[in-house]
């Protein structure tokens, strides 16, 4: 056993095992459950296995295993479904492995002020589900859309394609509940959409990777549905796309996605309209004018095709996520000089690119390089244990990690949170 474990006394072991036992909760040994086997493995934990996997129910429960936790010097890993467990760098590992799965309640909805809280666990698939009963819906769709919960794409600030028309996460956010690393709960924001008060504890969790603490409850304002939808997929020449995305970007219309995309086919030019049907026409014709004067070519699609189209961005097979940033102006020389697979937002410049087993860190060392040349970042959120060794993971510049060195010191300085930043 690791040695880690092995600091672990009988009287701590009878001590947790005790307490879920009076308080019904579920915990396991990592070994009894194969589906979170593969999940940590996955994630690159097999070389310092958490010896438990626990699934509060409450987040009275939740407070009292992180407390427990704190006393004992025991080290926590966050997750909800453990869809991006392998997301981050190496950092150091953990005794508990906690899951939010089991908090996916709804907590308060004001379905007229468009606001709702809910629980960390909750599916965002389950959550639009809800919401599309009652005509709204929040403008999140992020990769593992089947399993990914409240607190992971929070802590992973994954937004997606809806980027372009709703912001990031920490846009749509209003008001968090967490528990910090003494186990106590903290309140911050509220449940309206104009609220100053206090430090923006929202924007400083989202993208936090559950190094500070572990969010319990999270408060969103919501985003009518609108009632028709339609997308084109533009191709051809590289520098015709280019125009392409400085007309649009300059002009009136509101796409609700519009992302570069890098595929098998080269490059695509993705745009989403969404609105009532007269105005979805009226911006598809004017693109379509454009894409003529262009000597361009677009696919029209709606439906489930358009469904599915959008969807397919976040998947793919290959073992390497890195997540970039770069002027929205030079995303096509960026695509055109690396040939990778992937998707950038036109406007903000964020998106996500996919590499195989064979390319080198030097390779990613270049490609970060011309980022950060070019107003941006490229973080390796994901990829094998060994490349990670050998390629810091972040690319942190300037003066950003000593702010978040000390940021974690203030939050948790006994180190109960696993640490994957840095």
């Amino acid at each position: 056993m690791n040695q880690i474990f092995e600091a672990s006394s009988p009287r701590q072991i009878k001590e947790i095992l005790d307490f879920c036992k009076v308080n019904s909760i579920e915990i396991l040994e990592w070994q009894q459950n194969l589906r979170w086997q593969n999940k940590i493995q996955m994630a690159g934990l097999a070389d310092c296995i958490p010896r438990y996997l626990v699934f509060p129910n409450t987040t009275v429960i939740l407070s009292q295993l992180v407390n427990f936790a704190y006393r004992n010097h025991w080290r926590v890993i966050p997750t909800g479904e453990a869809t991006k467990l392998s997301w981050g760098g190496l950092g150091n590992l953990g005794h508990l492995l906690i899951s939010t799965v089991n908090l996916n309640n709804i907590v308060d909805y004001g379905e007229e002020d468009l606001v709702i809280t809910v629980e960390a666990g909750m599916k965002i698939k389950d959550l639009n589900q809800f919401l599309a009963t009652k005509g709204q819906f929040l403008p999140i769709d992020p990769f593992f859309e089947e399993e990914a919960t409240v607190g992971g794409v929070v802590g992973t600030a994954n937004a997606g394609s809806w980027r372009q028309r709703y912001g990031g996460i920490r846009d749509l956010i209003l008001g968090l509940s967490f528990v910090r690393a003494d186990g106590d709960v903290v309140k911050a924001g509220g449940k309206v959409v104009k609220n100053v008060a206090g430090y923006d504890l929202m924007k400083l969790f989202t993208g936090s990777y559950g190094s500070l603490g572990i969010i319990t409850q999270v408060t969103f304002r919501l985003y009518p549905l609108l009632s028709h939808s339609a997308s084109l997929l533009v191709r051809g020449d590289n520098q015709g796309l280019k125009q392409l995305r400085n007309l649009v970007t300059k002009s009136g219309l509101t796409p609700t996605m519009a992302d570069f995309i890098f595929g098998s086919q080269g490059l695509g030019f993705g745009l989403r309209f969404q609105s009532i049907e007269p105005s979805v026409n009226q911006q598809m014709d004017q693109v379509k004018a454009w894409v003529k004067d262009l000597n361009l070519s677009a696919e029209v699609f709606g439906g489930q095709k358009e469904l599915d189209f959008w969807s397919s961005l976040k998947v793919s097979d290959l073992p390497i996520f890195c997540k970039v940033g770069i002027l929205g102006d030079r995303i096509v020389d960026f695509f055109d000089r690396f040939n990778v697979a992937g998707f950038i937002n036109i406007s903000s410049g964020v998106g996500f690119i996919f590499l195989s087993n064979q390319v080198k860190s030097h390779q990613i060392r270049v490609m970060r390089q011309f980022c950060e040349d070019n107003g941006g970042y490229l973080s390796m959120v994901r990829s094998p244990l060994e490349l990670k060794k050998q390629i810091e993971p972040w690319g942190y510049v300037g003066n950003g990690l000593t702010m978040m060195k000390k940021i974690k010191e203030k939050f948790d300085p006994q180190e109960v949170f696993r640490n994957t930043l840095f």
